[in-house]
């Protein structure tokens, strides 16, 4: 591909120095098609992360919520598309924020095929990512500081090291805790509370409570609970209201355990495992044991629907301190990832 045609997506012709994509034979770069390019995308995405330690299946479904109505990144200009004779092999990508201090945060990943790596090519695509985002900082015209982030799963790997050698430094660390769900606890509600089954018209004050119980959250943003976002929330994979456990006193939503099973990825990873996630007790109600019960209701729906275990996730600078909750469910540690930040 000529220099010529990489500035065409973004790519200008000074990029191709030491610090451009390195020119290969059949090597080419391009922006999403649509669709057809998902399953491709898909098994990208999986296969780079499993070689940076990482368990998680992306799918077409995942692929189509996102891409189909894109509420953070716009994939015309923020997906670079990495061929090689024709074949997807890589995704350099950029999503955006504002938190809600004014930061203005450009995040980013590039995934890469481990037959691909130790050429230089994923360092090259990183530093595209950088220049991209640069870009994008320099012609917003809102105040505030602009910030690079991305994760990484804390055992050694080529992508946390990419990002420790280019000045990224840690602000928040999360953990992935597992159990057993055998021995599933006794925890009933307090009385006067009570879990009925879950209805669109609940779907709404659900996630008015994800939203109030992450404005703690060091990334806390407005925008990702608007409208669009409440959308992309019910065509996500993970939304599967039937096993929500949500307490109720009367009309009013008190607590919440919203877990969910993906089964590609258990079918990927050999694996009966469902999730248990957000974990939330209204302000007022808490020390009663509500969130034990309802972690405990969700234990016993997922195995009832032929699950082995449960995972959770959480990020560890948290002053309400679930850590002793999960851990008196029964759930350890198996896992580390971090959060890194740099200035733009």
């Amino acid at each position: 591909m000529s220099p010529e045609d990489r500035s065409s997506i973004g790519m200008e012709r000074e990029d191709t120095g030491r610090t451009g994509p390195p020119i290969l034979p059949g090597l080419t770069y391009r922006r999403v098609r649509g669709k057809d390019d998902f399953p491709h995308m898909a098994a990208v995405m999986t296969r780079s992360r499993e070689a940076d330690g990482v368990e998680i299946a992306t799918t077409v479904e995942d692929l189509a919520a996102s891409y189909e109505q894109p509420t953070d990144f716009d994939p015309a200009s923020d997906v670079l598309v990495v061929e090689a004779w024709g074949s997807i092999m890589g995704l350099a990508r950029i999503w955006r924020d504002q938190r809600a201090d004014g930061t203005l945060v450009y995040g980013h990943s590039v995934e890469l095929v481990p037959e691909w790596r130790g050429r230089g090519l994923r360092e090259a695509f990183f530093e595209y990512n950088e220049r991209h985002a640069r870009a994008l900082a320099a012609k917003d015209p809102r105040k505030g500081p602009r910030v690079l982030v991305l994760w990484a799963n804390d055992e050694e790997n080529e992508w946390k090291a990419l990002a420790l050698a280019h000045g990224y430094r840690p602000v928040q660390h999360v953990i992935d805790l597992v159990r057993s769900l055998e021995g599933i606890p006794e925890a009933p509600l307090p009385p006067g509370l009570e879990v009925r089954p879950v209805t669109p018209k609940d779907y709404r004050a659900v996630w008015d409570a994800g939203r109030e119980s992450s404005r703690w959250m060091w990334n806390y943003s407005e925008s990702r609970w608007d409208d669009a976002h409440f959308e992309a929330f019910q065509r996500s994979p993970e939304f599967q209201p039937d096993l929500w456990q949500i307490a109720w006193d009367r009309e009013t939503l008190v607590g919440t355990v919203l877990p969910f099973i993906l089964e590609a990825e258990n079918r990927r990873y050999g694996r009966k495992q469902g999730h248990t996630e957000s974990v939330y007790v209204r302000e007022g109600y808490r020390g009663r044991g509500i969130a034990r019960a309802l972690l405990a209701r969700s234990l016993q729906v997922l195995k009832e629907r032929g699950m082995e275990e449960a995972t959770l996730g959480m990020e560890v600078e948290n002053p309400h301190d679930p850590l002793r909750l999960y851990k008196g469910m029964g759930f350890a540690i198996v896992k580390h990832f971090t959060w890194y930040q740099k200035s733009l």
